[in-house]
């Protein structure tokens, strides 16, 4: 039974309070500070400790969750650079692309094969392409905090390891297009919309978020200098991201594809603008931590029979997606074998981007699917988050690019 005597500050402050230390905790056991934020809010769920009431939940999570994935994909596009992008070699280019449809093929596959063993509700047709689409789309994002952690520790260097910071930097930018892409469909799918206009308003739907990201940044551009104080820096920034994804959201436009959009023309227009992304991080870790906590705390143990076979699906289906297509996409390119052979267990880690963007796809589902996805999407991040680490180290470590001496 939930605890609602609770004040809003006091709720708050606790979920920051107990962030910090399973933050810390999911670190010293070689995890990314995202799985502590995760447990936590898996013990906070209304449906295993009750401990914050569902309505606080809500209203906490309505805010916070459009700022971070404003954030997320803001920070996103701050990381495609053309002058880094050009200097990447074709493999990265191919493999990035041929692992990003993989994994949404063989996750939309695995689903569809599935299908009989699914609750009832989502076997109906538009509804069931639509589930498949938006789970495929997410599929195709990438962690990168625990693989970065792996390097990081194994003082990796070497082809390998070069070749995955590139995907890495590409991956979450393919993953938001193609996302973006897919939940318009399936929201036209699930309005009945298949007329002549179902092509023109998908593309209007998508170009539209491009057009108010360019606007955003064009202006956006000529206001902030990293020479100035970073608070400064700071208001306008958010102000930028807060204004770009009102905009698109009003409009019918994708928030999270405009806001990736402005970070990239910012990144490429103004100089040392390295400086102003590295500002954020004054306030990001606080709204991460509170976006985290409170999406997990959505997690619902009633759905648990129905989500626990789905997110097993997911996790084999994204498995066998992420590892052939980097298989064929390393031979398309003629990368090495060291390359092509390892690379796929590298690109495994799934946590922050994918949670976020099951959340865009609320407002389209019912609560009853909706609640099933995300149970399921919990299930086969947790699952990711224990068994993708070894891998990437011992991927590494097969490759012979670790170097705990150097």
């Amino acid at each position: 039974m939930a605890i609602s005597i609770f004040q809003p500050l006091f709720t708050l402050g606790l979920i920051l309070f107990t962030g910090y230390f399973t933050g810390r905790a999911a670190n010293h056991f070689g995890f990314p500070r995202i799985s502590g934020y995760i447990f936590s809010g898996l013990c906070f769920s209304p449906s295993i400790s009750g401990f914050i009431a569902p309505q606080q939940i809500d209203i906490f999570f309505s805010f916070t969750s459009e700022i971070a994935l404003a954030f997320i994909a803001y920070s996103i596009g701050g990381s495609l650079l053309i002058s880094r992008i050009k200097v990447l070699k074709k493999e990265i280019l191919w493999i990035n692309l041929v692992q990003g449809f993989g994994a949404l093929i063989c996750t939309s596959i695995a689903v569809y094969i599935a299908r009989d063993h699914l609750p009832a509700f989502i076997n109906e047709n538009n509804t069931f392409i639509s589930v498949i689409l938006i789970l495929g789309g997410i599929s195709v994002a990438t962690a990168p905090a625990a693989t970065m952690a792996v390097i990081h520790e194994l003082r990796a260097k070497g082809p390998l390891t070069t070749t995955l910071l590139g995907v890495v930097a590409l991956d979450d930018a393919l993953s938001i297009i193609i996302f973006s892409a897919a939940l318009t469909i399936a929201s036209l799918l699930l309005k009945g919309n298949m007329d002549n206009a179902f092509i023109l308003h998908g593309v209007t739907t998508i170009v539209g978020a491009i057009l108010v990201g360019l606007i955003g940044g064009l202006i956006f551009s000529y206001l902030v200098n990293p020479s100035m104080r970073p608070e400064t820096n700071l208001m306008l920034t958010l102000g930028a991201i807060f204004l770009v994804s009102g905009l698109s959201s009003h409009l019918g436009f994708s928030p999270l594809l405009a806001n990736m959009v402005m970070g990239f023309v910012i990144i490429n227009r103004i100089k040392q603008a390295d400086d102003l992304f590295h500002q954020l991080d004054i306030i990001e870790e606080v709204i991460f931590c509170l976006f985290f906590t409170l999406a997990a705390a959505h997690f619902d143990t009633d759905v648990l029979g129905a989500s626990l076979l789905l997110g097993i699906i997911l996790l084999i289906g994204r498995f066998i997606g992420k590892l052939g297509g980097t298989f064929v996409g390393g031979k398309i390119s003629k990368a090495s074998p060291q390359i092509y052979k390892y690379l796929g267990l590298t690109l495994l880690p799934q946590a922050g981007l994918s949670l976020g963007l099951i959340f865009l796809a609320q407002p389209i589902l019912s609560a009853e699917i909706f609640d099933v996805l995300l149970s399921a999407m919990l299930i086969s991040i947790i699952l990711n988050e224990i068994i993708s680490p070894p891998l990437v180290k011992w991927a590494i470590t097969r490759a012979g690019e670790n170097n705990p001496d150097r």
